[in-house]
């Protein structure tokens, strides 16, 4: 019997459904069900059994959970104790978060795997017309959840690693009550003339627009370049101009979303200097959100 069965059996206890306590432990639902499995077998008799409404415990595993409740509690307060550390010993993460991360819902996600690890001191650096790329080339940041532009030099060197999380298609947001809207697909060529709305200069959504213009020869009546999402997606809203993005921030900032045809997809992705991988903050993130998106579908 180890300490990790017996907080998987709590906490699946408390879900009553295994994948649910696999995404709040942030590990697979089969690791969960092999180690249950193991203390089931180590015991000799089931602590769950299954019903209509989900997992139930049996009363073996009541009498079980009963006692295991303190021991667990004695050991995370152990571990608050002496695994927090001070502030001057404290780890600490530099984060530059895209807007991606907020549409697609993993913030919270993002959150609550740092709120179970007192030991990081953590900073997010928030998009806002930054270019992340140039923070992690410097150094200035540890990583980036972020869109990266599939011509971006960064996935041809060896020194970082780059893992899509969430990949979406690439539209065309306006107004919900612009005419263009019931349209099932807007050409490139039909952003003749348009007025845009983008991030900062160097920022990623500015390169692919300013490369998408170049590339079919697109001349834009007007740019407005915008240092934060909220406000430009304001802007979209009040019909000001549109935007080209992610699928995910139509339902986010209620606006409609219509396809670029032809088709172009970009990812929300984890990307690390490699010489950082084996930090276990880091290595123990990227496998929470991997892990996360792959059981939302995503």
């Amino acid at each position: 019997m180890t300490i990790t069965q017996t907080l998987y059996v709590l906490e699946t206890a408390s879900c009553r459904n295994m994948s649910r306590a696999a995404q709040r432990l942030y590990v697979s639902q089969s690791a969960i069900s092999q180690q249950i499995a193991r203390l089931e077998e180590e015991l000799g008799y089931p602590l769950f059994t299954r019903t209509a409404s989900g997992l139930e415990l049996t009363q073996a595993g009541e009498s079980f959970c009963r006692d295991a409740r303190p021991v667990i509690d004695g050991w995370q307060k152990l571990c608050r104790d002496y695994q927090g550390g001070t502030p001057k010993t404290r780890r600490h993460l530099r984060i530059g978060v895209g807007s991606r991360v907020y549409s697609n819902g993993l913030f919270q996600e993002l959150m609550r795997f740092f709120e179970e690890r007192q030991d990081v001191e953590l900073s997010l650096i928030s998009e806002a017309g930054v270019d992340f790329l140039k923070l992690l080339r410097q150094q200035s940041v540890d990583l980036v959840l972020d869109r990266l532009p599939a011509e971006d030099y960064l996935l041809r060197q060896t020194e970082y690693m780059a893992v899509p999380l969430i990949t979406e298609r690439q539209c065309v947001l306006l107004p919900p009550d612009d005419p263009r809207a019931q349209l099932k697909g807007f050409r490139f060529e039909e952003l003749e003339n348009a007025s845009m709305i983008t991030g900062l200069e160097n920022s990623a959504e500015a390169r692919w627009l300013r490369d998408l213009c170049l590339e079919k020869g697109i001349h834009l009546q007007r740019v407005y370049r915008i240092d934060g999402i909220d406000i430009g997606m304001k802007m979209v809203q009040s019909g000001v101009g549109i935007a080209l993005g992610p699928e995910s921030f139509a339902e986010y900032f209620r606006l409609a979303a219509v396809p670029l045809v032809p088709e172009r997809r970009a990812s929300l992705q984890f990307i690390c200097p490699r010489a950082l991988l084996q930090r276990r903050e880091i290595r123990e993130l990227r496998e929470c959100l991997t892990e996360l998106c792959r059981g939302k579908g995503l």
